[in-house]
């Protein structure tokens, strides 16, 4: 509330002093549609930066999901490769050397078979061991740069058409599937993750 004060007639004058008469007023119309203006351009700039903030904290959690996820399960199935005594499926003849696959079988030292399987139409790496079966890494997607025909997740290479030598594990993993947030934002994009691994014995000579 702003104060005007004018002296004229109607001032009071004590003891030698003028007494000036204080007349009080409101905020005209004017002023206080520019104080809303004001406001509402402040709001909008802080609700901005509040939106590039969560933009932010949201890929940086999703890329760090997914690099840990893919990470997990590419050190998991080098272990698996290292120790097994077996493994699947064979090439179809005993010619071949390479097979690319979307399954992996292993069969541990105990004799335990362990099946690794990509399913395309979930985009889902699932681990299964008898009549058990779970996801192990969701959004593979396994396609390469997000367009043409997705790739194998491995690649098998045999000596006589039997004996495993090498096996390459190749994940394409979209990290909004890892790890998928409230807010529709900019999308995260795909990381590939490349492990290889060969039998002990191999390795030793066996």
């Amino acid at each position: 509330m702003a104060a005007a004060c004018v002296t004229g007639s109607a001032d009071v004058v004590r003891r030698g002093f003028v007494v000036k008469r204080c007349r009080r007023r409101g905020f005209s119309l004017v002023e206080v549609l520019v104080a809303l203006a004001i406001t509402v351009v402040l709001m909008i700039a802080t609700m901005l930066a509040l939106r590039a903030s969560f933009e932010t904290y949201r890929r940086s959690a999703e890329r760090v999901s997914t690099n840990v996820s893919g990470r997990l399960v590419i050190e998991r199935v080098q272990m698996m490769i290292r120790g097994g005594v077996d493994f699947g499926p064979l090439p179809a003849t005993p010619t071949d050397a390479v097979v690319e696959s979307d399954t992996l079988s292993v069969q541990a030292a105990d004799g335990t078979w362990t099946t690794l399987r990509w399913d395309e139409p979930t985009a889902t790496l699932r681990w299964e061991q008898g009549p058990d079966s779970w996801p192990l890494i969701e959004g593979a997607t396994q396609l390469a740069g997000g367009v043409g025909d997705p790739i194998a997740p491995f690649r098998l290479q045999f000596r006589d058409g039997r004996w495993l030598t090498h096996a390459t594990v190749d994940l394409v993993v979209d990290g909004q599937d890892v790890t998928t947030t409230e807010l529709d934002l900019e999308d995260v994009p795909e990381m590939r993750f490349v492990g290889s691994a060969m039998p002990r014995r191999v390795a030793w000579g066996d």
